[in-house]
């Protein structure tokens, strides 16, 4: 479908049907917003109609194969949690304990290159009950990176997903920490129902060889589309071959360390205004 006033470049990829469903989700949104009293969603004003606007509508569309009552459920759902959660206020003006320093960075490629949120849960030493022991401050934390990283993307262009790294190294497969295993699906389920269609590449580095199984196994679980996402190494090493040179050394770049490229402080010291409700009080 060729751009054209009726359709522009970021609507040109849908089919006739995609696009029906597209305006009548569109042509729902002032309700829904008024619904939720809510209008903001990743630091974006949903009232003013922009390509930023429709492309987030989209992700809640594709991740719905363009249902649009299960669409609009999703986001409906996804804003009454953001006015209840304030994830805002979690990435910019709350101060999160020291224990999770280390533990996550966000990082941006050279020269426009994809956006990553680094996750070392190795480097915890044993301390899961200390560090995953309150999912719900855990969760406030993680919420918090992630809304730092999608501060990097920008909604109007061809970088709208945000990529991931798990660094397994010295973590173990075999007897997993029950605390860790109880946050690691609280945050799961969160991210799959509040952030749809947003993750580009998923990097599973330093997967040990036997648990390669574990990987292979998940193409019963989850859609192709998702599998595609996922690039699961043994080695650290081996992740510049794919995300670039610029990734540290030990995960076989040439830039500088993770602590020297993060730039989760410097996001949250630049903040983000959250828009006021969309009722009056």
């Amino acid at each position: 479908m060729a751009e054209s006033a009726d359709h522009p470049a970021h609507l040109s990829h849908l089919s006739e049907t995609e696009l029906t469903a597209f305006n009548d989700l569109i042509s729902a949104l002032p309700q829904l917003l008024e619904e939720a009293d809510y209008r903001e969603l990743y630091g974006h004003d949903l009232t003013e109609r922009s390509t930023t606007t429709d492309v987030l509508a989209l992700k809640f569309l594709v991740a719905n194969k363009y249902d649009v009552p299960e669409a609009r459920k999703q986001l409906l759902e996804t804003l009454t949690w953001r006015k209840s959660f304030q994830p805002l206020k979690a990435a910019s003006e709350e101060t999160h304990d020291s224990k999770f320093n280390g533990l996550g960075y966000i990082t941006e490629g050279t020269d426009g290159g994809e956006v990553i949120t680094w996750n070392l849960y190795g480097q915890i030493d044993g301390n899961h009950d200390v560090v995953f022991g309150d999912v719900d401050e855990f969760l406030r934390w993680r919420v918090a990176l992630m809304e730092k990283g999608l501060k990097l993307l920008d909604f109007s262009s061809q970088r709208t997903k945000i990529s991931q790294v798990h660094d397994y190294l010295n973590v173990s497969f075999f007897r997993m920490d029950p605390h860790a295993k109880k946050a690691s699906r609280a945050t799961i389920a969160l991210f799959q129902k509040h952030y749809p269609e947003l993750l580009g590449k998923k990097y599973f580095v330093n997967v040990p060889y036997l648990m390669s199984w574990m990987f292979t196994a998940m193409k019963l679980f989850v859609s192709r589309e998702t599998m595609e996402k996922f690039v699961v190494l043994s080695h650290g090493t081996y992740l510049a071959e794919y995300a670039g040179a610029w990734v540290p050394e030990v995960y076989g770049g040439k830039g500088p360390s993770l602590a020297e490229q993060d730039l989760s402080s410097s996001i949250a010291q630049a903040g983000v205004n959250a828009p006021e409700p969309v009722k009056e009080s």
